[in-house]
């Protein structure tokens, strides 16, 4: 059983790679568009692969992080969806994944190609009480949590410095939900109110 193969790609198409090891022996994997758009010919790698073997063929599938292969293991349980379906799914990046099915949102996993709203409801309902699901939707809920503490006070310390410039603090608030996800940088979101407040 094949789990983990490094060394160079020498062959890259949409849905597969090659990879040459350093014995000199090339394996056919298949891949996502995620992987894909992350890889380069002649690329060193490390890919973490998922063996499937039946009575008449054997596939490679790799995956950048144990992560991802194991979501594809889960993804490929769920009846009604096949490999490359489930390739497909991991194209919404793992931590979505992870934010979606805590929310139960249908509509987020129907993006994916070739999965319909049945086939996304099926997903959410057969993963949503894994264990392993369970456990990162605890951590991911915590660290949204922190993120939301850190933004929470980085807003405050904004708002008193500009009320005490004489600035309307309603407007501030206004403006500060509004504020576009690239501004994190306490003096850029600064300047950002400044600059849009009237």
């Amino acid at each position: 059983m094949i789990s983990f193969l490094s060394w160079k790609i020498f062959d890259l198409e949409s849905w597969k790679c090659n990879i040459l090891t350093n014995c000199w022996i090339g394996y056919e994997v298949n891949i996502n568009d995620l992987t894909h758009s992350k890889i380069l010919l002649w690329d060193e790698i490390d890919l973490y692969i998922y063996h499937n073997i039946t009575e008449n063929n054997q596939s490679l599938y790799g995956f950048l992080d144990k992560q991802e292969k194991l979501l594809f293991t889960e993804f490929t349980k769920v009846s009604w969806v096949w490999w490359r379906s489930a390739l497909n799914l991991l194209d919404l990046w793992s931590s979505n994944i992870f934010d979606a099915l805590g929310r139960e949102d249908t509509n987020f996993f129907s993006q994916a190609k070739w999965i319909w709203k049945k086939m996304a409801e099926k997903v959410i309902l057969e993963l949503k009480d894994k264990d392993f699901i369970k456990t990162k939707l605890i951590n991911f809920n915590n660290e949204s949590k922190e993120q939301e503490l850190i933004f929470r006070d980085v807003d405050k310390q904004i708002k008193s410095s500009l009320v005490s410039m004489w600035y309307d603090s309603h407007k501030i608030d206004d403006i500060l939900r509004e504020l576009p996800n690239d501004i994190d940088d306490m003096w850029e979101i600064l300047q950002y109110v400044i600059r849009n407040i009237r």
